[in-house]
């Protein structure tokens, strides 16, 4: 892997996130209420083969939701991340069936998910006032 590649990845995926939560943290602080939520990746924990910049990314935007909450609770603000798995999505749904068959194999509810239940995690992080500073993995029970 070029230096390059690792740079963009990591832009792309990481950075970006730490430069998109720094713009709205202050108006989050000045209405004393916030909630920060970070999509990460279950390949940042697990890893991937050639992946290694997606999932140092991955595994940082993770990291990000632990000490955030330890900052900027005092304001009102909570943060968490969700990883989730293989998402049923146009890219995917472009694949061939024998490729998906391979991704789903190991996924014990042995199907992809779907962006509606990532997007009910995300409810249930800005909803659960005692939630803050951890990442849920939504991915079906997936262990790579």
């Amino acid at each position: 892997m070029s230096p390059e590649d690792w740079k963009a990845v990591i832009d792309t995926n990481l950075n970006s996130m730490f430069n998109v939560t720094k713009q709205v943290v202050p108006g989050m602080i000045e209405k004393g209420w916030g909630r920060i939520i970070q999509i990460s990746s279950v390949n940042g924990e697990k890893g991937q083969a050639g992946q290694t910049n997606y999932s140092a990314a991955k595994a940082g935007v993770a990291a990000m939701a632990t000490p955030w909450p330890k900052e900027l609770a005092r304001f009102g603000i909570r943060a968490g991340a969700i990883a989730p798995g293989f998402i049923k999505t146009d890219i995917l749904s472009g694949m061939p069936s024998e490729m998906l068959a391979k991704m789903t194999a190991p996924v014990p509810l042995k199907r992809l998910g779907l962006a509606e239940e990532i997007a009910q995690t995300a409810v249930f992080i800005v909803e659960n006032d005692f939630f803050t500073g951890r990442c849920i993995d939504v991915d079906g029970g997936l262990r790579l």
